[in-house]
């Protein structure tokens, strides 16, 4: 019977799937914690980026990177669907295993026009391609260790041709747990921090209603610049984002018992 993993289950959930003759991967968390991953596990808990397609011929084509994100095509498997990332328009797929094999359903997302033709033309043969994958393996390694490499999933498709995506851990396999939506109002100019002496950001929590309307306000507190990974601030520009709130378990005395992820810009640029 696999070990259930509370902290992990949204992204750990393998639907009674057969389990894959692949190595398992161990991953540790930020609070020191070894956890060990079947590979249906780990293709849910890592974002996937595609390094290189190798032909049929056995000639290997760099990945293509988005003049947008500046990028590669980036996909993320979570409750038997599959996001396709960092292209033009916001795509998704279904997806089902076997031991061996993988089926994608067809590609579905919005439709909006490109700016860059070429990324327009490669997102329409993603959008192609991926439906004819036939199976996968998975490379996987003991993340615990330092400097070790990265666990390496590779698509076979029914044209002979090979995507080789190296895995990045996913925010909740890095912490460890379960994200909570939170808003975030940033202020316009920062403040020096008292302890630290580095120029802080002002930030206090927003809360909605069901209708998208401001119901409450936090207390302005200070964050370290750093504190909100992926956000970088604009001196003097008002803003509120949509973030991603983790609870960090067992920190050491005196440490961060929660990490911020950056998510999006809600509203910016104005009195808020």
């Amino acid at each position: 019977m696999k070990r259930k993993l509370a902290y992990l289950t949204a992204v750990l959930a393998t639907a009674g799937l057969a389990a894959c003759s692949a190595p398992s991967t161990k991953v540790m968390t930020d609070t020191g914690e070894v956890v060990t991953l079947s590979p249906e596990q780990t293709l849910k808990a890592y974002h996937w980026n595609l390094v290189n397609t190798i032909k049929a011929d056995g000639s290997a084509e760099p990945a293509w990177v988005s003049s947008t994100t500046n990028q590669p095509l980036m996909l993320t498997f979570a409750e038997n669907r599959v996001a396709i990332q960092n292209l033009c328009n916001t795509m998704n797929a279904g997806y089902a295993l076997t031991e061996r094999d993988i089926d994608f359903s067809q590609v579905a997302g919005t439709m909006k026009m490109c700016s860059d033709p070429q990324l327009m033309q490669y997102e329409q043969q993603v959008a192609k391609q991926l439906p004819t994958a036939t199976d996968w393996n998975l490379a996987s390694a003991d993340q615990t260790q330092t400097n070790a490499p990265a666990p390496i999933l590779t698509l076979h498709f029914e044209n002979g041709d090979k995507w080789r995506l190296e895995g990045k851990p996913t925010a909740e396999t890095k912490y460890g747990s379960q994200a909570e939506t939170v808003f975030l109002e940033i202020a316009p100019q920062t403040e020096v921090c008292p302890q630290s002496g580095n120029n802080c950001l002002k930030v206090r929590s927003i809360t909605y209603d069901g209708n998208g309307v401001q119901t409450s306000a936090g207390d302005w507190v200070l964050f370290q610049p750093n504190a909100i990974n992926g956000y970088t601030h604009q001196n003097g520009v008002h803003q509120i984002i949509r973030t991603k709130r983790y609870e960090i378990k067992n920190a050491p005395a005196g440490s961060a018992t929660e990490a911020y992820e950056f998510d999006m810009v809600v509203a910016t640029g104005k009195a808020l």
